[in-house]
């Protein structure tokens, strides 16, 4: 598996062209291929050179001229296929003195790749970067703290497509070991590192960095970069949540605040909020929010009320709201209200319950704008 691995490499992979952009993690990939093929390429040469020489030299046949070059070369102590002239021999100790430096740095270098998991490592990382290269309408994690370990855990969980962008050397080493998310190891803060993470063609962007400033940076890049992306940013102070907001976040959390009401509420209604841990899947999977348009559901559903349509029956999801099209919530919608297009639809459940609803609704659905 490997050999044919090592194979693909050397013979296909493309190089990008020159003057290119290229992210770190490429030119990493890049380097070791290209030593990998200088290595190979002396080796060949040298056999190429062995044979041309015996041919020449001492008329050999082309395999046995062959044979000749591979036992000089690997100088295993084979003897000759019939003693050698004088300009053979010289030619032969020439080679094998040359052989002698060409061997060792070819076989140091093939060897340095593959040992210690070298290998292994160069072929994740170039999975991983085709991977992140195939990313569209997905979603951008800046930071890997205790917040992204939130984010990535429920996008993980909802099949999302994601990656993680961190800098930090503990992150990248939990990210390596523990977790199978992609990600890339840079400052999300550079232009780089977001076009490496495909930032015109994400859906959304989850900034959890612990700097106001570092978040901001981002939030003014990336809106620059994708007008359509939706931004969501950790604030630590409301006057850095109002400059995230002109700067081009569409929300804004403040931990602070969630943290600090959650606190209060505990003194006099803790039945109150263990319901809202509950409802938040804080270490569970019990819970899920989904929020649909209604265009996604099948036509037998659309352009009726809510009881006409039938939505609910045969379901245990909740529906416990409906999002305006000028993104105004209405809570517990009442059973006359018409699904029509430009509405979502937020529901409530487990994640069966939810796998059932959506297997419904989605029965002889039509496409988006149909």
């Amino acid at each position: 598996m490997r050999i044919n691995w090592f194979l693909f490499f050397f013979l296909f992979i493309k190089l990008p062209k020159k003057g290119a952009v290229i992210s770190s993690r490429h030119k990493a990939i890049i380097k070791v291929v290209l030593r990998l093929r200088w290595a190979i390429t002396l080796i060949i040469l040298s056999l190429l050179l062995g044979m041309l020489g015996f041919r020449v030299l001492e008329h050999y046949p082309w395999f046995d001229a062959f044979y000749m070059s591979v036992i000089t070369l690997s100088t295993v102590g084979f003897g000759e296929i019939h003693p050698l002239g004088q300009g053979g021999r010289l030619f032969a100790a020439v080679l094998i003195l040359f052989n002698l430096g060409l061997l060792g740095y070819s076989v140091s270098t093939i060897t340095g790749i593959f040992s210690e998991g070298g290998f292994t490592k160069l072929l994740k990382d170039y999975r991983m970067h085709r991977s992140i290269q195939q990313l569209k309408n997905h979603i951008i994690v800046c930071g890997f703290g205790r917040h992204a370990l939130e984010v990535t855990y429920e996008l993980s969980k909802q099949g999302k497509p994601f990656v993680v962008i961190e800098s930090n050397h503990e992150g990248i080493e939990l990210l390596k070991e523990k977790y199978n998310y992609l990600f890339i190891e840079g400052d999300a803060t550079q232009d780089l590192v977001l076009e490496e993470a495909r930032i015109r063609q994400a859906n959304a962007l989850v900034i959890t960095l612990p700097s106001d400033a570092d978040n901001l940076f981002i939030t003014l890049s990336a809106r620059q970069v994708n007008p359509s992306l939706r931004i969501i940013s950790r604030a630590n102070s409301a006057a850095d949540e109002t400059k995230l907001r002109r700067a081009g976040a569409n929300y804004t959390v403040v931990p602070e605040r969630i943290g600090g009401y959650y606190m209060a509420t505990l003194i006099e209604k803790p039945d109150v909020v263990a319901f809202f841990d509950l409802l938040s899947n804080i270490g569970t999977d019990k819970v899920v929010f989904e929020e649909l348009p209604v265009e996604t559901l099948a036509l037998q559903y659309r352009n009726k009320t809510i009881q006409e349509s039938g939505l609910l029956q045969n379901t245990r999801i909740s529906l416990i709201g409906v999002r305006q099209p000028n993104g105004e919530y209405e809570l517990n919608p009442l059973p006359s209200l018409l699904l029509r297009p430009g509405l979502h639809i937020v529901v409530l459940g487990s994640q069966e319950q939810m796998n059932d609803f959506k297997q419904k609704i989605n029965k002889d659905a039509t496409p988006l704008g149909s």
